[in-house]
C-alpha cells in the first residue's frame, strides 16, 4: 500500500486547494470586520435596541421564502420524470441547506440527491435538478438586483460609472425592461442546455428520456415564482430593521430591503470560498443599507450581524427535518402524493 501511495502522490491542487480556499476566506473575513469597525467608529454612538419580537416574523418570512423555489425543483423533476412525495421533497430541500456552509457549496446538491434516493428517486436528477434551481432562484435574485440598482447603489458609486451607465439611473423604467428582455431572452437556451444534461442521467428505459424536456415557459415559470421568494426574504430584512427601530415599519422602502437582499445574497453565492456567504453577504448588505437616510451606518452592521443570526437560526431548525424521516411503504407500487 505505502508503495502504491508512493507511485500516486497527490496532485498538488488536491493538497494546496483546501488551504487557499480557507485562506482566502480568512482573509475575506478581516477585511469585512474592518471595514465595519471603521464605519462604527466613524459615526457617533447611539443607544441601539434589538426587539426580539420582529425577529420571529423575520425567521418565518425567511423560511417562507423558500417554498416557492421547493415547488419550481417539483416542477423540474417532473419533467424528468421523478414524482416525489411533498414531504420528502421539503425535508430535502431544506436539509439540503445546512450544505451551503462548506466552501464550494456542492455539499447542498449532494445532500439534496441523497435524500431523494432514500425516496426512491434518481440521485443523479436530483443533484442536478437541485442545482437547475438554485441557479434560475440566483438569476431571478440578479435580475431583480440589477432592475433595482438605483434604489441602493450610492452616489460616490454611480459617478464612478460610465457615463452611458449613469444615464440609466434616471430612466429606470429602460433597466427594467431590459432585464425582462433578457430574462426571457436567455430562458430557451438555458432550457435547452439543461434539457441534454438532463436527460443524459435518465435510465434507458422505455421513451422517457425523449418525452422529458424542460421549456422555455417552465423557466420563466421558475423566475416568476422564485421572485416571490426573494420578496419574503426582503420582508425579513424589513423585521429585521424593525427589531432595532423605534419608528414605525415603512413599507416604502420595500425596494431597498428587495434590491439589497438579492444582491447581498447572490454575492455570497457566486463567491465560492464563502461558506454560506459569511463576510460577502453582510459586506454588501452593509454597503447597500448605510448610505440610506432612514437606516445609516450604525443600524446597517447590526442589522447585516441579525439577519445572519436570524437565518442560519433558521436553517437550523429547519435542518432538523433530516431526523423526522417519513414513514416508509410497505410496497413500491404505492402511488406517491405529489406536491
Amino acid at each position: 500500500m505505502e508503495e502504491l501511495n508512493a507511485a500516486n502522490p497527490s496532485p498538488p491542487k488536491r493538497r494546496w486547494w483546501p488551504v487557499l480556499k480557507w485562506s482566502l476566506f480568512v482573509v475575506m473575513l478581516v477585511f469585512v470586520g474592518k471595514r465595519a469597525v471603521a464605519l462604527w467608529q466613524a459615526n457617533p454612538a447611539i443607544d441601539l435596541h434589538v426587539d426580539v419580537r420582529w425577529l420571529i416574523p423575520a425567521a418565518a418570512m425567511y423560511l417562507l421564502g423558500w417554498f416557492p423555489s421547493v415547488w419550481f425543483w417539483r416542477a423540474l423533476l417532473r419533467q424528468m420524470h421523478q414524482h416525489g412525495d411533498r414531504y420528502e421533497l421539503i425535508r430535502a430541500y431544506f436539509v439540503g441547506h445546512i450544505g451551503k456552509y462548506v466552501p464550494g457549496k456542492a455539499l447542498v446538491l449532494v445532500i439534496r440527491g441523497g435524500l431523494l434516493k432514500q425516496a426512491g428517486l434518481n440521485p443523479l436528477l436530483g443533484a442536478l435538478t437541485a442545482a437547475y434551481e438554485t441557479l434560475v432562484s440566483m438569476a431571478a435574485g440578479a435580475a431583480i438586483a440589477v432592475a433595482l440598482a438605483p434604489a441602493v447603489i450610492p452616489d460616490s458609486l454611480w459617478q464612478r460609472l460610465p457615463a452611458a451607465l449613469q444615464s440609466l439611473r434616471q430612466h429606470p423604467g429602460v433597466l427594467l425592461t431590459l432585464v425582462i428582455v433578457g430574462s426571457v431572452a436567455s430562458a430557451p437556451l438555458s432550457a435547452w442546455l439543461f434539457t441534454r444534461v438532463g436527460r443524459k442521467a435518465l435510465p434507458k428505459v422505455a421513451d422517457s428520456p425523449a418525452t422529458s424536456q424542460i421549456t422555455a415557459k417552465l423557466v420563466i415559470q421558475g423566475l416568476l415564482i422564485t421572485s416571490l421568494g426573494w420578496m419574503c426574504h426582503a420582508l425579513s430584512l424589513g423585521c429585521t430593521l424593525q427589531s432595532i427601530s423605534t419608528e414605525r415599519l415603512d413599507y416604502t422602502q420595500f425596494p431597498v430591503w428587495l434590491a439589497s437582499v438579492s444582491l447581498s445574497t447572490f454575492a455570497g453565492f457566486v463567491i465560492l470560498v464563502a461558506p454560506g456567504g459569511l463576510g460577502v453577504r453582510e459586506w454588501v448588505l452593509i454597503e447597500t443599507l448605510k448610505d440610506q437616510p432612514a437606516i445609516g451606518s450604525d443600524k446597517a452592521i447590526v442589522a447585516a450581524g441579525l439577519l445572519r443570526i436570524v437565518w442560519f437560526v433558521s436553517e437550523l431548525a429547519a435542518g432538523l427535518l433530516y431526523f423526522a424521516k417519513p414513514a416508509r411503504r410497505s410496497a413500491p407500487g404505492i402511488a406517491r402524493t405529489e406536491l
